[in-house]
């Protein structure tokens, strides 16, 4: 079985093909590959070890990821597939390198397959949807349309792409005042639009999104978007759109979910679930549904009984039968599994694509070591448009733990009203800021001489919010913002912020300000409101016995906050980055067709006729057997 490449990739394929990999199975990959590579070495006949090396080509990501590609749309016939699946062979593994699947959440399988490569200052997209007029891509700020960095395709105007913008407006996208994406190329054939562009990773447009590096840590993903339909002219796609969130910049050697699983597998002890139960999912458009377990219940679950636990990480659960229908969870630590709770602390918030994270080494987040931290609790929010009835989900979260601590604790300093201290009160209508400032002799009365490193941020408000920012504020200067441009509830719940972790020093002090439309009163459920800034942090600091806050409305000497409200005239009022105009537009494009290198054979912009050229199939073919021979050289040479 180990010189039998077929056999190889047959075991592969089963989680390859179902597009689902159980966190067991990655584990078990991981390990039969190191005996393929300890195999390998021990190998004295060049022939043995030729032919092992194409077996463990064949568990390499070129070939393993190309099969994951061929998997997507699976509720389609092959027939109905085959230009796809002749554009995929042509161009993955030489012009694009890795991809995902944006999945709607309607019918299973459907969506669009986007491919990329990021080639020094500039990344290539290519997009494949079912579809016969348009098809738009874009980069979300939050995840929904809002927000959103869009470029989109029409066949009424078949030369170019048109680099666009989403506010709050879910009409027509806004026209950029600098067309920064280029159109590389169009297939427009048998029911299939796929869609080739390029752009600069930051193209120094407000208009547009920066790509940022988010590889790993604690970066967050990148969060992608896609919609389509069959008019000439772009309209309503229906339930024709799709998301995702990806981390464009990781090692495509291993995947993210593989990485993450050996790493908290290797780090801790074991694990913990706090899942939904079979639970049927409603028939309904949004559903929000809670679920809890108190420390007694997981401490006799894992065989625990002496405490403190360590969680060094978390990964999502999630059903794969119904995970269209899981839009978002967040999570939280609480005194108990009462729902109406006041003092409870997120320790997450997850939306699709986002496979988890680990602590650094050294950090850890304490366990049960308070008695208002005796229970965790999910909330899960399910969005079922089709109102498809009978779906069964057991999706939330699996906490990874050691015994005892490490030698850094984690720690969530909470910023903002968290207390709710303004419960009841009504916000005017029109557009609204409430200005939280927590001084900076808070920080130095906390932290003395020590800094702290920011791990992440999570901005939290209800469903009037529009905009969130929280500033450090340094000597009189603002040091780091972090910012949710077009806040979008329905997304994320809470917001995680995409940026590097930053260092908080003494004496510095912090700006939370939250922005309403219309807004509601302030309380705890979806339909009021709220404004908590959840800053993740380590090395864990104290106040006394308390840990650090500097909440409103408490009168904690020192680390209370001020409150400032204002009433804005209009939307120029809400200090929007995303959306302004800057009057810069360098190194943009027209959104016509480019110059770069060739990706494909419809390099003109041209409909594909479906044919690939015979020069191209020579060139395929040319590349393959110069990698045979060139390995064959070294094998007989003694390079390997």
């Amino acid at each position: 079985a180990l010189l039998d490449g077929s056999c190889l990739l047959s075991v592969e394929k089963i989680h390859l093909l179902f597009n689902h990999v159980s966190l067991d199975y990655i584990l078990f990959v991981g390990r039969f590959k190191k005996l393929l590579f300890r195999t390998f070495a021990n190998m004295k006949t060049i022939g043995f070890k030729f032919v092992l090396l194409l077996a463990l080509q064949l568990l390499g990501s070129s070939v393993a990821t190309k099969d994951v590609a061929e998997a997507y749309f699976n509720g389609l016939e092959t027939s109905e597939k085959a230009r796809y699946t002749n554009w995929l062979n042509t161009n993955f593994g030489t012009a694009y390198s890795q991809h995902s699947f944006l999945s709607t959440a309607s019918a299973s399988g459907s969506g669009a397959a986007v491919f990329w490569k990021i080639n020094g200052d500039e990344i290539n997209f290519a997009i494949a949807a079912r579809a016969t007029g348009w098809l738009a891509f874009g980069i979300s700020e939050a995840g929904g349309m809002l927000g959103s960095d869009v470029v989109y395709y029409e066949t009424a105007n078949p030369d170019q792409v048109v680099d666009s913008y989403i506010m709050e407006n879910r009409a027509a996208p806004l026209r950029d005042e600098c067309q920064s994406w280029n159109l590389i190329s169009k297939t427009i054939s048998d029911g299939w639009i796929i869609l080739e562009v390029n752009r600069k990773l930051d193209t120094e447009d407000h208009q547009d999104h920066k790509i940022v590096n988010d590889a790993g840590g604690f970066v967050a993903p990148t969060r992608l978007i896609a919609a389509w339909g069959d008019n000439p002219s772009m309209s309503y796609h229906g339930t024709n759109a799709a998301r995702n969130s990806v981390r464009l910049f990781a090692d495509d050697s291993v995947s993210v979910k593989e990485a993450l699983v050996t790493k908290l597998t290797n780090a801790s002890v074991g694990f913990f679930d706090v899942t939904e139960n079979n639970y049927q999912i409603p028939a309904t458009d949004t559903t929000y549904m809670y679920v809890c377990k108190t420390a007694d219940e997981i401490l006799q679950e894992i065989g625990v009984t002496e405490t403190p636990l360590t969680l060094v990480g978390a990964m999502p659960v999630i059903s794969e039968e119904t995970k269209a229908y899981v839009h978002h969870f967040t999570v939280y630590s609480q005194p108990s599994c009462s729902i109406n709770t006041l003092d409870r602390s997120l320790i997450y918030a997850w939306a699709p694509g986002d496979e988890g994270w680990a602590l650094p080494d050294h950090v850890g987040f304490p366990l049960f070591e308070a008695d208002n931290r005796q229970a965790i609790s999910v909330e899960i929010h399910y969005n079922n448009p089709d109102l498809v009835p009978g779906q069964m989900d057991s999706s939330g979260l699996r906490f990874y733990y050691i015994n005892g601590e490490r030698s850094e604790r984690a720690a969530v300093l909470e910023l903002g009203d968290p207390t709710v201290s303004l419960y009841g009160q009504q916000i005017n209508n029109g557009l609204t800021q409430y200005e939280f400032s927590c001084p900076g002799a808070c920080s130095s009365g906390v932290l003395q001489q020590d800094s702290v490193t920011v791990l992440a941020e999570y901005l939290h408000m209800h469903q009037t919010g529009v905009r969130m920012t929280n500033e450090v504020i340094r000597d009189n200067e603002i040091v780091h913002t972090s910012k949710a441009d077009v806040f979008e509830f329905d997304q994320q719940g809470a917001f995680l912020v995409q940026q590097e972790p930053f260092e908080v020093k003494p004496g510095d002090a912090f700006r939370t300000s939250c922005y309403y439309r219309d807004g509601a009163d302030f309380g705890l459920s979806s339909q009021e409101e709220m404004c908590v800034a959840f800053v993740m942090y380590y090395p864990a600091k104290a106040a006394g016995n308390f840990p650090w806050m500097c909440p409103y409305g408490l009168g904690i000497p020192v680390c209370s906050q001020e409150l400032g409200r204002f009433d804005l005239e209009d939307a120029q009022g809400l200090d929007r980055v995303f959306g302004a105009s800057n009057g810069k537009c360098t190194g943009t494009g027209d959104g016509g067709p480019t110059d770069i290198p060739t990706l494909s054979p419809n390099v003109n912009g041209t409909v594909d006729d479906g044919e690939t050229s015979s020069s191209v199939r020579a060139g395929v073919n040319t590349v393959f057997f110069t990698t045979l021979i060139g390995t064959s050289f070294l094998y007989l040479t003694g390079g390997l």
